[in-house]
């Protein structure tokens, strides 16, 4: 019998431990198995007896505050199929942004086991710092889509897996807006919804939701595939017609920027009728407007006389293992594990967090989720956020530009030169 202990922790304080004993039996060679203490003996077809030493392993878990029970039952149906490790968890409570951080800053005494977005999953490999996935990976990577798979791939292994896309899509007020009015954004921005309401809202001065209309122009950031460092297409022609369209967006009256969540709050109120946000946002909306509210993919805009799909960046929640672990077996089995069909689907049902797995995306409890649809709808018109270290110098240039065009300090006969400037930026050396 294997005693295996369980314990969750905080970054810094021990919140609980237990003990769980768990014994069972196993198949080797077509044979039976018996646990004795810390060694299985396995009888083989000819009668043999041979023994098989059980691996003692601790394993250190980051997850997010709130998956912290989820992850504890997880990992204990783990242990009761794994009876040729003894293993001891410590599961500490590490939000999947602070993680890679923490990673880089001790690798020594960070988790076996974390969650990451997918974006930075090459910076980290690139560093050295992940362990590839390849033991029982093929067990879930057929039912993974082409996008989450591209994202946590580099030269061909596979460093993290995926559990869920991460984007954002819009929500709708069916009070203001019917079905048909929200596939475009410049029919909404037309339509007269009454005094003291606003017809749409997004972050223009955010740079994670900018992009939407440059991508969505057919601008590119770091190339084709997302991996020329040298190359960002967003002062082009395309990019110069897309910044236009965020510059009159802005400067009209029935636009109200999501800035600190004002735009969220009107939405709640019944006060606006379309808002950009992700499943994060499901719970709160749907209390807030019942019935009322609706969530699609991005809508199309005009931009440069021609109607465009909006195309933002997705990325995926992924799991991943630190490439010291002193158990690189068990840490690979259980980070796949963790993702699997029925976990991704307690995940769902209990956080929100919509499968990436093919096999649960198109399942009947799935379909019936207008948001999750909504997030699969616009995941399939995303644009893979680049994952190479290049990114990091994306964020503050673009956020500058965006906050430049909402407060008035751009002006139309600016914007040629700040694009030039943003992609100079962008492709220059500022993080190297």
């Amino acid at each position: 019998m294997n005693r295996k202990r369980f314990g969750t922790l905080t970054l810094s304080t021990l919140m609980a431990a237990s003990l769980l004993a768990g014994c069972g039996e196993a198949a080797n060679n077509g044979g039976n198995t018996a646990t004795t203490g810390d060694t299985t003996v396995a009888t083989t077809q000819s009668g043999e007896a041979a023994a098989v030493e059980t691996q003692d392993v601790t394993l250190k878990i980051w997850v997010p505050e709130e998956e912290v029970d989820i992850t504890d039952q997880m990992v204990k149906s783990f242990d009761d199929i794994h009876d040729e490790f003894n293993i001891t968890y410590e599961i500490a409570v590490v939000g999947i942004d602070e993680a890679p951080q923490a990673l880089e800053t001790d690798a020594d005494t960070a988790a076996d086991i974390f969650y990451t977005p997918s974006g930075g999953v090459a910076d980290l490999a690139g560093k050295g710092l992940l362990l590839p996935i390849t033991k029982d990976f093929e067990t879930i990577s057929s039912d993974l889509p082409e996008s989450a798979l591209n994202a946590v791939t580099i030269d061909g292994l596979t460093y993290a897996v995926p559990f869920s896309p991460n984007t954002f899509f819009m929500y709708y007020n069916k009070e203001l807006f019917t079905e048909d009015e929200v596939k475009s954004l410049d029919t909404m921005m037309a339509k007269d919804l009454g005094d003291g309401k606003w017809n749409f809202s997004t972050q223009i001065t955010n740079s994670w939701y900018l992009e939407m209309f440059f991508l969505g122009n057919g601008c590119t950031l770091f190339g084709a595939d997302g991996t020329d460092a040298t190359d960002c297409t967003f002062n082009n022609a395309a990019g110069l017609e897309a910044a236009q369209y965020v510059l009159d967006l802005a400067g009209n009256a029935k636009y109200l920027e999501d800035k600190d969540g004002v735009g969220g709050s009107a939405f709640k109120e019944g006060n606006l009728g379309a808002v950009t946000s992700g499943a994060w946002s499901a719970p709160e909306f749907r209390e807030a407007l019942g019935d009322k509210l609706g969530a699609v993919a991005l809508p199309t805009a005009n931009i440069g006389g021609k109607d465009v799909q909006l195309s933002n960046f997705v990325d995926f929640k992924t799991i991943t293992v630190k490439s010291n672990t002193a158990y690189p077996l068990a840490a690979q089995q259980l980070a796949v594990y963790l993702a699997n069909q029925e976990n991704a689907l307690t995940r769902y049902q209990k956080q929100g967090d919509v499968p990436v797995l093919e096999s649960l995306a198109s399942s009947d409890e799935i379909s019936a989720d207008f948001v999750a649809m909504a997030l699969n709808a616009q995941a399939s018109k995303a644009t893979n956020q680049p994952s190479i270290p290049k990114m990091g110098d994306y964020w503050t240039p673009m956020q500058a530009l965006g906050e430049g065009i909402y407060f008035g300090d751009v002006k139309e006969a600016d914007l040629q030169a700040q694009l030039d400037a943003l992609v100079d930026s962008i492709t220059g050396t500022l993080s190297e």
